[in-house]
């Protein structure tokens, strides 16, 4: 059942976002108060583990930025039911779904399961239809090789930039391409030499957007293919 607004979900208050990306507006549904997740007993037993941090319980910027373009993508390209769109690190979902309403089949993927939880539930609150996977770009995973990757904020550290490189190149079917977008954070300016290394081909570019809701956003597209 989809929890309302004074109902919690993995333990978390419950917040809903309307987020609009191209013709359509697109519930969400996450965590109310994503610094409010550092202190949580869960996440500081996972930090002392593995560095890990809840960067998929905030609703980042630059997804805005990748969910339109995937809105505006040519018809011919969105009725590419070929292979799936795979959403890496997808955190709250808003460009997995947004694929989904363009008629993709869309498996949306985070290393944290609380995350797909929310996710499922925002799929259902938008009348879409999902898959939904635990993946870590550190492993691979020999049934998986899309077409179509894309993925908003997740080069938000410098150790990650080589094992998303390498996961892009063993899974990334050949001909598909992957999308990144980030807000022109700095950790995100070594990912082409990274992805260099890894065997794959780089094309950069800015993008801006301006939402009616808020200011301007201005993020950093990556379009990524075998080389």
């Amino acid at each position: 059942m989809t929890p309302t607004p004074d109902e919690f979900l993995c333990g978390y208050p419950v917040l809903r976002r309307r987020v609009r990306a191209g013709s359509r507006t697109f519930e969400l549904v996450g965590p109310a108060n994503f610094e409010a997740l550092i202190d949580d007993p869960r996440v500081v037993q996972r930090f002392a583990q593995d560095e890990y941090m809840p960067y998929w319980a905030e609703f980042w910027p630059a997804a805005r930025v990748l969910a339109e373009r995937v809105a505006a993508w040519p018809d011919e390209e969105a009725a590419d039911s070929a292979s799936p769109v795979l959403e890496l690190g997808c955190g709250l979902g808003l460009v997995g779904l947004v694929a989904a309403a363009r008629g993709r089949r869309v498996i949306l993927s985070d290393y944290d399961a609380d995350s797909l939880e929310f996710v499922r539930i925002s799929a259902e609150c938008n009348d879409l239809t999902v898959e939904t996977r635990v993946i870590d770009w550190r492993l691979r995973y020999p049934d998986l090789a899309p077409r179509c990757i894309l993925a908003a904020e997740v080069l938000y550290e410098t150790r990650l930039l080589d094992p998303i490189a390498a996961f892009v190149r063993s899974h990334l079917a050949p001909g598909g391409v992957a999308i990144f977008c980030d807000a022109n954070r700095r950790p995100a300016d070594g990912f082409p030499l990274a992805a260099e290394r890894a065997g794959l081909r780089v094309e950069t570019s800015q993008e801006r957007i301006e939402p009616a809701d808020g200011p301007a956003i201005t993020a950093r597209m990556f379009r990524v293919t075998l080389a």
